[in-house]
């Protein structure tokens, strides 16, 4: 190797041990304690973002063949894989779209910094130009603006924030065939793009499903509001019509209900909330084919319709997946209880079985498990929590055909199969198998990359 290449080697190695990129010591199952860990999972990609004493640690497992798992290739990864992090940046978030990727942090000097990598067809990484990147690549992020959150859906994104008088900005880039980025037509977008907000409206929150897009915020007199814009075309936004909405779209909030969450599927959506007399309720519609809204039946619903809620059972969080739910709470005996229903072809649901569900089925939980976040991609789940000693423990289950539950292999799982933590913080990591010399994981967000030019409509396969 030439000296220059050496240096090159070296400070790479210096950078990565600052940035926390390489454990210091072997853990234990029983030291895994008060981790900071978060799985983020695409329709077949996944990452594992953990912080433990500062140090911070990023791994992919799945498919990878639009570059989405930011590894500088196009090969699936069926165990977990260090991620190279990008140089002088501390990450605070990961986000995964359908097939595309990003990581929010900050620079150097504290400054905003967002970086993508994966499939920009469409324009979904919002970086001006077309074309996949198999490598992080720096975003630029529009003038005075402060992103508070990224959002991420099939193939289009959105940066929620304030600009610089602080007032609430919203900004889109991606897909738009179904007008899901609210700017009045069905044109996609390469860079950023302001989305006007509805007069009078003050935003909370947006939600993505796969092609439809939520608002959910406060109008002039401080009442809920709630808006939609995109595909419609199973009822998902909620509207009594099938038809699609290129400009936000007020939707009517059932009578005597509070909303305070509002979640999105792919093609199905939920409000969780409150009645007049307190009590949670639940309301659905969209896609229901696979028995996904837990109503008892396989009919498309396109308005809002009352869920019927385990008796006994309060709920904390509802989880929407591409065709499946789940719903995580305490049951009467104030133990936890998780529930599911929806498309169970790849054991997805954690029966143990590959049946269908249409209404709500108790899930059963590892013993001596408490589950604390549901997450789910396209056809593969996982459950983060604690064992009976408190220590941070992972379960995976569902499709694994590219590696996607990052167990080493490609079998699909029915059960909830432990993720070996303890063993991945144990390994020490090899130098990114030599794979990469320093700067060589970032790309410019001016050059362009390959494509495959897939049908959007089949982009996360």
């Amino acid at each position: 190797m030439h000296k220059k290449g050496q240096k090159r080697k070296r400070d790479t190695g210096q950078r990565n041990a600052q940035m926390g990129l390489f454990a210091k010591k072997s853990r234990t199952s029983s030291e895994l304690k008060e981790l900071d860990m978060s799985v983020v999972a695409g329709y077949l990609h996944t990452f594992l973002y953990i912080k433990v004493d500062g140090e911070d640690k990023l791994y992919a497992s799945g498919r990878n063949t639009l570059g989405q798992l930011g590894l500088g290739d196009d090969t699936d990864r069926k165990k977990w894989t260090d991620v190279p992090s990008p140089k002088e940046f501390e990450i605070e978030k990961v986000i995964a779209g359908g097939v595309h990727s990003f990581l929010k942090g900050k620079g150097k000097d504290v400054e905003d910094k967002l970086y993508a990598c994966g499939r920009n067809f469409e324009g979904q990484l919002g970086v001006g130009v077309k074309g996949n990147r198999k490598k992080w690549t720096e975003v630029s992020i529009p003038k005075d603006f402060k992103i508070e959150k990224v959002i991420a859906g099939a193939a289009h994104s959105f940066l929620k924030g304030k600009d610089a008088e602080g007032k609430d900005k919203l900004y889109a880039s991606g897909y738009n065939y179904y007008g899901q980025l609210g700017l009045g037509d069905n044109n996609n977008r390469r860079e950023w793009t302001e989305v006007p907000m509805p007069q009078g409206f003050s935003l909370e929150e947006v939600i993505v499903g796969g092609d439809h897009s939520f608002l959910k915020g406060k109008g002039k007199n401080g009442e809920d509001k709630f808006y939609g814009c995109g595909h419609n075309g199973v009822g998902q936004l909620g509207l009594g019509d099938f038809n699609d909405r290129r400009e936000w779209t007020e939707i009517d909030i059932p009578q005597g209900f509070s909303v305070e969450k509002v979640m999105a599927g792919d093609y199905h959506s939920f409000l969780k909330g409150k009645g007049k007399d307190g009590n949670d309720k639940l309301y659905a519609c969209g896609r229901n084919f696979e028995g996904q809204l837990g109503l008892g039946d396989n009919e498309h619903r396109n308005q809002w319709t009352e869920v019927d809620i385990p008796q006994g059972f309060s709920v904390e969080k509802l989880i929407a997946g591409r065709e499946n739910s789940f719903l995580k709470g305490k049951g009467k005996d104030g133990k936890d209880k998780l529930y599911a229903c929806g498309n169970n072809s790849f054991g997805q649901l954690g029966l143990g079985h590959r049946r269908y569900r249409n209404i709500w089925t108790e899930v059963p939980v590892p013993q001596g498990f408490s589950v604390e976040k549901v997450m789910v991609g396209l056809h593969h789940s996982f459950l983060k929590g604690k064992g009976k000693d408190g220590e941070d423990k992972l379960y995976a289950c569902g499709w694994n055909y590219y590696g996607q539950l990052g167990l080493g292999d490609n079998n699909n799982r029915r059960e909830w199969t432990e993720v070996p933590i303890a063993d991945l913080l144990k390994k020490s990591q090899e130098d990114v198998n030599d794979r990469k010399k320093d700067g060589d994981v970032l790309e410019d967000s001016g050059s362009s990359g390959s494509s495959t030019g897939l049908n959007p409509r089949d982009y996360m396969f």
